[in-house]
């Protein structure tokens, strides 16, 4: 028994570091707006379920510092873009057309492993490594995405072939379009610096447009007070400036997968000619015997290997 309460522990330690670290300010502020609630004479009337608070962040301003990063790796993966069988049943030689137009797309991919989370939408730059801006020069190098949340954007990569085969009688060529991947990764901290006053207003959720009393603060006095009952929140670090401010080191993982080259790989093998295949044919264009696997990839009409990317963003 005692074994299994050790291992089951192990599991749970290394599934809450597989997780996410993530404060919510609004959860703080709110914790410190009900403390200051419960001292005005309104709160012997409603029921704390029965209000509504709403939190505005817009005088509280957040400034970031460079990125630093570290284990920066590379990593190739080939992929089969398109496989297609031509097969020449006859006693002739024949020419096939071989015309592909497939699209990939490379991606970024931004995922925060210790973060801040806020309900106000707002904007951060990210900064990504040289590593990855020196691949294509039109990825831009600073990326606006949500504050602290996780962030996927994707590029259209066009991959055309326009080329003739020559199969030889009794004889299957198999042509498969290969591409080239790499993905770099890399791990990333970025220091965020917050300071100034929240505005909060209570309300009840029957009439919320009602305003029933304003609350503000300066947060970095709630954070502070916060910070003493709530081991948790020891990772921020109160910067002593004029006014003073709240630090707090996001970290998280950054990789993006692009493709490199296209390959063009050809096997051939023999096939049995039936009675009917001894009549003769003369050469002309052929389309394949067999229609193009992965129907699912998207087409388009872009030169080969056009560089030039269309940003397509998932936030």
């Amino acid at each position: 028994m005692g074994n299994q309460n050790s291992i089951q522990q192990n599991m749970q330690i290394i599934d809450e570091q597989n997780q996410p670290f993530i404060i919510d300010l609004d959860e703080i502020v709110e914790q410190w707006i009900w403390h200051t609630w419960k001292k005005t004479k309104l709160l012997s009337r409603y029921k704390r379920e029965d209000l509504l608070i709403t939190i505005n962040w817009k005088n509280v301003t957040f400034t970031q510092n460079n990125i630093d990063f570290s284990d920066i790796s590379s990593s190739y993966f080939p992929r089969i873009l398109n496989r297609t069988n031509f097969d020449n049943k006859t006693t002739n030689e024949h020419l096939y057309n071989f015309e592909i137009k497939r699209s990939t797309y490379s991606t970024l991919k931004i995922l925060f492993t210790h973060t801040l989370h806020k309900t106000q939408e707002s904007n951060m730059i990210f900064h990504l490594p040289q590593q990855i801006k020196q691949f294509y020069n039109d990825l831009q190098t600073e990326q606006s995405i949500q504050f602290g949340q996780d962030t996927t954007k994707e590029y259209e990569i066009p991959w055309n072939l326009n080329s003739q085969i020559r199969v030889p009688s009794a004889t299957r060529i198999i042509a498969n379009l290969n591409i080239d991947e790499e993905e770099i990764s890399t791990k990333f901290c970025l220091l965020i610096q917050f300071s100034g006053r929240i505005i909060a207003t209570i309300a009840t959720r029957q009439s919320p447009n009602i305003c029933l009393k304003f609350i503000v603060g300066d947060i970095v006095q709630i954070i502070c007070k916060a910070m003493k009952t709530n081991h948790r929140l020891n990772t921020f670090k109160i910067i002593e400036n004029n006014p003073p401010s709240i630090g707090f080191l996001m970290r998280g993982k950054c990789s993006f997968r692009y493709g490199i080259k296209q390959n063009i790989v050809l096997n051939q093998e023999s096939l049995e000619l039936s009675s009917s295949s001894t009549s003769s044919c003369s050469d002309f264009d052929i389309k394949p015997s067999a229609p193009s696997e992965y129907p699912h990839l998207i087409s388009t009409d872009s030169s080969l290997i056009d560089s030039n990317l269309k940003n397509r963003e998932r936030l």
